[in-house]
C-alpha cells in the first residue's frame, strides 16, 4: 500500500478534515498548489470547494488544470463532491463551464421535483444510503462497505456521466437515481464526502490507498 498521498490546494476551502482522514488510515500527505507538485504525486486527491465556474478559474490561475489532466491519465485519482463534478467534461452552474474533461459527461442542478412531483429540497444535505448501479463493487474502493450504509452529503448539483459504466454508485433522490460515485480504470470520484462519513467513509479512503 503506498501511503504517499497529494491534496491539491486552489485556495478554495479548508482541506485539513480530508487531511486527517487519510492520516487517520496512515497516509503522508502532501499539498499541492503548483503543477510541479501535482506532476511529481503518487496518488491524487481533489477536494472540491465552492461553485464550478470560480473553482476552474482558480486552476487556471495556477496553472493546474493541464497538470491534472497529465497526472490523471495514469496516477490514481479520486474526486470529492465539486472535486468529482469537476472531473467531467462542463458544469452548468451559474454559466456554461468547461471541466477537467477526464470523464464524459455534465454536472446539473438536481431534479427540483421527485419522480412523482413532490417538490425535493435543494440543496441536498445529509445522510444517504448509497448502492451499486450497474457495477459490481468487488474489486472497487466500495469493496469493503457494507450494504447497509449511509455517506454524508452536501450538494446542489449532481454529475450527470455519459456512460452508465462509469457510474459506481448512486442514491436515491425523490426517486431519481442520482450519482454518488464515479470510476473508470485509475479515476474515482465521490459526491458525498468520506472524510465526514465516518467508518464507511474511512474504509473507501482505505481502499483507494491500497490501489
Amino acid at each position: 500500500m503506498s501511503g504517499k498521498v497529494t491534496l491539491i490546494d486552489y485556495g478554495a476551502g479548508n482541506l485539513l478534515n480530508v487531511q486527517r482522514a487519510f492520516e487517520h488510515q496512515g497516509a503522508q500527505v502532501e499539498i499541492a498548489t503548483t503543477p510541479e507538485v501535482v506532476l511529481q504525486s503518487d496518488r491524487l486527491v481533489f477536494p472540491g470547494v465552492g461553485a464550478f465556474p470560480e473553482a476552474m478559474a482558480q486552476l487556471q490561475k495556477q496553472e493546474l488544470v493541464e497538470a491534472i489532466q497529465q497526472a490523471a491519465q495514469n496516477k490514481p485519482f479520486l474526486g470529492i463532491c465539486l472535486g468529482m463534478q469537476m472531473m467531467l467534461e462542463a458544469g452548468e452552474e451559474f454559466v456554461e463551464t468547461e471541466g477537467l474533461k477526464l470523464l464524459p459527461g455534465r454536472v446539473k442542478q438536481l431534479p427540483q421535483l421527485g419522480v412523482n412531483d413532490e417538490a425535493m429540497t435543494i440543496p441536498h444535505m445529509g445522510w444517504a444510503k448509497v448502492e451499486p448501479n450497474q457495477v459490481a463493487w468487488d474489486g472497487t474502493l466500495f469493496d469493503q462497505v457494507a450494504e447497509n450504509n449511509a455517506f454524508y452529503f452536501v450538494h446542489s448539483y449532481f454529475a450527470d456521466v455519459s456512460d452508465p459504466q462509469d457510474q459506481l454508485a448512486v442514491f436515491d433522490f425523490g426517486g431519481h437515481r442520482i450519482s454518488a460515485a464515479v470510476q473508470r480504470d485509475n479515476l474515482f470520484g465521490c459526491q458525498f464526502h468520506p472524510e465526514k462519513s465516518g467508518e464507511p467513509g474511512l474504509r473507501l479512503i482505505e481502499a483507494f490507498l491500497k490501489i
